[in-house]
Formats: C-alpha cells, structure tokens, sequence
C-alpha cells in the first residue's frame, strides 16, 4: 500500500512539475507583447503563483518521494543517468525562477529567444528521465564514472552477516 500511494504521489508530482516546466516559460512576456500594463502585472502574478504555489511545491514532492522509492524498489544503473536529468529539470526550475525575479524589476524584459530555449531544454531533460524510467535501459558499466562503482562487491558498514554481530571493535557487546 505504502508503494503505491508513493509511486501515486510520484508520478503526479511529477506530471505538475513538467507540466509547469513547459508552461511557464510561455508566461514570461515582455511588456510590448501585452496590451496594457495591467494585463502584465496581472500576467506576472500569476506566473509568480503558478511557480510558487504549483510548480515548486510539486519539484519538492516529485523528489522527496522519488528519493523514498528508491529503497522500495531495485535500482539499477540507469538510476545514475535518470538523476542527472533530474538536476537538469532542477536546473531549468531555477532558470526561470531567476527570469520570473528578473521581471519584477522595471526595465528588464526576456528576450522570447530565451523562452524558446527555456521549453526546448526542459523538454530533452523530461523525454530523458521519462525514456530512462520507461525503457530501463542497460548502462555499460564503463559508462559509469568509477567512483559510482567503486566498492559494490563490499559489505555494508553498518550491515553484516551475522558472523560478527554482538561484538565491536573494542571488544564490547553492541545491541543487535
């Protein structure tokens, strides 16, 4: 049950954030695109809410509970790979958060270049993380950096066997 409402809570935070990733960036008009200033301040507002009140609260979901999954379900190599898009999506969040504080100063206006770039980046990084979680693809081992596969054959720290539990190194009895 715990699974499923996290998977749940999951992919619908998710579906929020990208959606708002993709939707925002159309928001940020410049002044001579609007018909009156009031349509613009009133424009700028709810893009400030929509970022504020939507779309962030949903990044923080998405991630906190994807971070949660990962010790209910087997994680494999492409787990890497699908954290890197993640960082890119965080970025593309942080990009336009930086636009949205830029247009509440007055003489600053986005060139619609910037949008364009702004939607096409964080298309890639969501195709990416939703090709990486959909095909679960096999990452060659010498894709991977080394430090990540450093020590998969050793045992954990604070896990053992049981061939020495109840002991530590000074001899003492530790609770097991």
């Amino acid at each position: 049950m715990i699974l499923l409402t996290l998977k749940t809570v999951h992919i619908a935070a998710i579906a929020v954030w990208a959606g708002g990733l993709i939707a925002l960036p159309a928001l940020l008009r410049r002044d001579d695109e609007m018909s009156s200033r009031a349509a613009v301040v009133r424009l700028h507002h709810f893009s400030r809410f929509a970022h504020d009140a939507l779309v962030s609260p949903a990044a923080v979901l998405a991630i906190a509970s994807g971070t949660a999954l990962i010790f209910f379900v087997a994680a494999d190599d492409w787990l890497f790979l699908k954290l890197v898009a993640v960082a890119g999506m965080m970025g593309v969040h942080m990009l336009i958060a930086r636009v949205l504080d830029q247009l509440e100063e007055p003489a600053v206006t986005p060139a619609s270049w910037n949008r364009t770039v702004l939607v096409v980046a964080a298309s890639i990084f969501i195709v990416a993380v939703l090709a990486l979680v959909l095909g679960r693809p096999v990452i060659p081992p010498e894709w991977m950096p080394g430090w990540l596969l450093e020590g998969q054959e050793a045992e954990l720290p604070l896990i053992s066997d049981g061939s020495s539990a109840g002991s530590s190194s000074s001899g003492r009895e530790t609770p097991t």
